[in-house]
């Protein structure tokens, strides 16, 4: 308090008192050293103003409050420094926290100062310095190769795919040069002007045209060194340039299109609609500064040859022709079908492209067609594994087909059809509205019906167990038809009946017929249903009894055996029978005399008609 109260004293004396009493009552510049005024700064956190050095009066000043931090004198007050918050300048508001006077304090002082002295000292290399204003968006540069600040290039939320070290440079990127210190960092925005130089301050102009990222980069970081002591120099693209590429031939939109330089090939095709289906992937010119090339896509497609999809350039144009001769592959390959033939013709080559023959393949089984010079179509056996081993091949030629059959086609097999249950693989269908199945099954060997029917998930509730049969091909003649009584080898156990399988059998097992078929001179010819108290005369009444022409002596009964009775001798009907009402025999005057009938029939009704619509005929 003494202090204020006293007139004003000398500038070593205040910095005396200052130091002493932990009050500060004059500007840093008057402080006794550099130092001194270092740390009355870093105190306060305030740089001293001349602004603010201004006496003005101040009737209501108050000098009772050393908190004020303010030297007054008579009605006039001086502002010893300029202060961060604008309002305790201005109101005399005190700012001074009680942790500031308890570093004030004349015990902890020299402590304050020594602390404060190494923290200002370490501040630059830990980034504790002047605070940075928050960089503001400026327009984007108009000057090629001139240092610009911190465009935006993309909308805001734009992701896009940054370049790799391989990306070379041209006219127009936009790059961010970060040249590292050990205290600081500098970086700067430039744009690759025309002739493919950057101004990078305070480098100057470097040629980077033409090199990959990864090369400017170390062309930079050449320049640098010879600057600085010490630089970790960092090279970004931030906006890749565009240019315009013309497409041509066999794509949706043939024209012009805007590109960037970040595109590859097939994107620039997608660009413009993608290649018709009269176009060829695998011979795209593509026409560039260096020359005319031809490009395979379809290997880059299947097997990712960057080589084969080459990075846009400026002045690029492609044409895509037509599309070649091509072959078919069929079979147990990985992604059979039609391709064209690649620039080497090579059979190994396309098989590699396409991911080869599947696991389950039989490549030494292998076919392939060819159309000859005479048109007619050639088929030659291939072995594959001896024809594709480096350095044989086969060469393609127009047309040519390839089939490489799976190895269940030379594994042996036997089917079933009929009332089975089924598994999960089965085909199925309806008969009589009863499910039945079409199923394949390998066969083993040793395997018997039982084993099948097994395999099979077992016959189901309406199967005829009785009437099974195994059809077998014969090398010369017929088929074969092996009857087999399920009932007798799963119900009663007759090992007889459990015939061994050969390759190629078919098990048949038809469903339980609930009906008897009527058929021939009966009047409802058709099915009826099946009564087991029925006599094959009371069948055919039931079907609307015999024709005028039936021969009702003669009807015979046929049973699901095949074997053939009597109406008068035959057993009682089964499911599935089938009663026979022949025709009587009519000898050939019947037919004449009934023709003849008939025509004087028809004579006599036209000879009526005459007469009632013209009268008799008068002589």
């Amino acid at each position: 308090m003494e202090l204020f109260a006293a007139p004003r004293a000398a500038p070593e004396e205040l910095v005396e008192k200052v130091l002493e009493r932990g009050v500060v009552g004059e500007r840093p510049e008057k402080a006794k050293s550099a130092a001194a005024r270092r740390m009355l700064r870093a105190l306060l956190g305030a740089i001293w103003s001349p602004d603010d050095s201004r006496v003005r009066p101040r009737p209501d000043c108050r000098t009772d409050a050393i908190d004020l931090m303010l030297e007054c004198q008579g009605n006039y007050c001086n502002h010893a420094f300029s202060l961060t918050l604008a309002s305790a300048k201005r109101d005399n508001e005190p700012i001074a926290t009680p942790l500031f006077r308890a570093l004030m304090n004349r015990h902890n002082l020299s402590r304050t100062l020594c602390v404060v002295l190494v923290a200002s000292l370490l501040a630059p290399s830990f980034g504790f310095g002047q605070p940075q204003p928050a960089p503001s968006p400026s327009p984007a540069p108009s000057t090629l190769g001139r240092s610009v600040t911190t465009p935006t290039p993309f909308g805001s939320g734009a992701r896009i795919a940054m370049p790799g070290p391989e990306y070379r440079l041209g006219p127009g990127d936009v790059l961010e040069v970060q040249i590292a210190g050990r205290l600081d960092v500098e970086r700067s925005q430039v744009i690759v002007d025309p002739t493919g130089a950057i101004s990078v301050p305070p480098l100057g102009s470097i040629l980077v045209g033409g090199l990959t990222l990864l090369e400017a980069q170390r062309r930079v970081a050449a320049r640098a060194s010879g600057v600085f002591r010490f630089a970790n120099v960092t090279l970004a693209v931030i906006l890749p340039r565009t240019f315009e590429v013309t497409l041509s031939g066999e794509v949706e939109r043939p024209g012009t299109v805007a590109v960037s330089a970040l595109r590859r090939l097939h994107e620039v095709i997608l660009d413009a609609g993608g290649i018709t289906t009269r176009g060829s992937m695998r011979r795209v010119q593509v026409t560039r500064k260096s020359g005319v090339t031809e490009v395979d896509l379809l290997s880059f497609e299947l097997g990712g040859d960057l080589t084969q999809n080459p990075s846009a350039e400026e002045g690029m144009r492609i044409h895509v022709p037509s599309r070649g001769p091509s072959v078919t592959l069929t079979g147990a390959v990985r992604r059979p079908g039609e391709y064209e033939i690649g620039p080497t013709g090579s059979l190994r080559a396309l098989l590699e492209l396409v991911g080869g023959l599947s696991q389950a393949s039989a490549g030494s089984e292998a076919r392939l067609t060819r159309v000859g010079a005479d048109g007619r179509k050639e088929t030659v056996a291939v072995d594959l594994g001896a024809a594709l081993t480096p350095p044989a091949d086969v060469a393609l030629e127009a047309g040519d087909a390839l089939f490489v059959p799976p190895l269940s086609v030379l594994q042996d097999v036997v089917e079933v059809r009929g009332a089975f249950n089924g598994t999960p693989e089965s085909t199925k269908t309806t008969v009589a509205g009863k499910a039945t199945i079409v199923q394949r099954f390998e066969l083993a060997q040793g395997d018997r019906v039982r084993d099948l029917v097994l395999r099979a998930g077992g016959t189901a509730a309406y199967a005829d167990l009785r009437l099974a049969l195994v059809e077998r091909g014969a090398v010369l003649g017929p088929r074969q038809r092996i009857p087999v009584d399920l009932q007798r080898l799963i119900v009663e156990k007759d090992e007889a009946q459990d015939i061994l399988l050969q390759n190629g059998d078919v098990l048949t097992l038809p469903i339980v017929e609930d009906k008897v078929y009527v058929i021939g001179e009966v009047k409802a010819p058709g099915a009826v249903d099946f009564r087991p108290d029925l006599t094959p005369r009371e069948y055919v009444a039931l079907a609307g009894g015999p024709t005028n022409r039936a021969k009702v002596k003669s009807v015979f009964v046929t049973f699901r055996d095949g074997k053939s009775y009597a109406m008068a001798d035959a057993p009682p009907l089964e499911p599935g029978a089938v009663v026979s009402v022949p025709e009587v025999a009519v000898k050939w005057w019947q037919d004449y005399l009934a023709i003849a009938q008939a025509v004087a029939s028809i004579m006599l009704g036209v000879t009526g008609l005459f007469v009632i619509f013209n009268g008799p005929v008068v002589r």
